[in-house]
């Protein structure tokens, strides 16, 4: 329990740095810098960095951004890692040291999170047992949200994260629609012409340009969440990828997932999968 609480108070720390170490209301050349200004600023120039720069530089390779929107089936380029991210639910005790340090990495719209935990209790009481689910975008590999969007602003890269172009997302919603998780939403403080801009779960890309796990898997105090590549060949990762239980969220969907889960082995449903 104390390890946990290490965790869990890092991760408020973080984030009570991340919204409160900043001034409302200071005017400097006649521009009001506001908090939700900076986070604006924030977002743009450091989640969205490869994509706004028109250059998305990741293992050691330049690839244009224009060029992998053309190319849904990117994933397949040689060479290029996969992604992904195993959840064992049996280690996740709900809590939501991953939920406050992704908000605090992605300062995501007040309400909203790229990842959050479902809560189940699984029986009736007394006979009954709680059991979290953390769940965020999948990173499908054919992802329903890539051919929903019109101006193609939405697109797979060949390290298996599907992202989202700013520039070139308007708001118009239809990727929101399409994605059967529901782990997409629209942003009203970034405007397009439509709409609010989409934002969803993209794996810390920013922090994986930089050697750094995703936000919530360093989080973790409980090991809960796996993070490297499919291709993985040793290690930990590689060790769990060999698992004959490990499932997608909403299997009867029989959709190919970045993330799989270890269900609850004292769970009669095993979590909300």
């Amino acid at each position: 329990m104390r390890q946990l609480g290490r965790g869990m108070g890092e991760a408020i720390r973080n984030f009570k740095k991340a919204t409160s170490e900043i001034t409302d209301g200071i005017d400097i050349s006649k521009k009001t810098i506001t908090k939700e200004n900076l986070w604006k600023e924030d977002i743009m120039n450091d989640r969205r960095l490869f994509l706004k720069s028109g250059l998305l530089a990741m293992a050691g390779t330049a690839v244009s951004v224009a060029a992998l929107s053309k190319t849904p089936n990117a994933e397949a380029a040689a060479g290029a890692k996969n992604y992904g991210m195993i959840i064992d639910l049996n280690r996740c005790t709900g809590c939501q040291s991953c939920v406050i340090a992704c908000k605090a990495q992605n300062k995501t719209l007040q309400d909203k999170f790229n990842t959050k935990i479902l809560t189940l209790e699984d029986g009736n009481y007394p006979d009954s047992r709680i059991v979290y689910t953390p769940v965020q975008c999948n990173q499908c590999d054919n992802p329903a949200c890539v051919p929903a969007c019109p101006l193609k602003a939405t697109f797979k890269l060949p390290n298996g994260i599907v992202v989202t172009d700013w520039d070139k997302c308007q708001g118009i919603g239809a990727c929101v629609k399409a994605c059967p998780y529901e782990a997409r939403f629209l942003d009203p403080r970034h405007k397009g012409q439509s709409g609010g801009k989409a934002d969803k779960c993209d794996f810390c890309l920013n922090r994986l340009d930089q050697g750094l796990m995703p936000a919530c898997v360093e989080a973790c105090a409980a090991s809960a969440r796996l993070f490297g590549d499919l291709n993985a060949s040793e290690g930990e990762f590689a060790e769990y990828l060999k698992r004959t239980d490990l499932v997608s969220r909403k299997a009867n969907l029989k959709i190919k997932t970045n993330i799989k889960y270890v269900p609850n082995r004292k769970s009669r449903k095993g979590g909300s999968l």
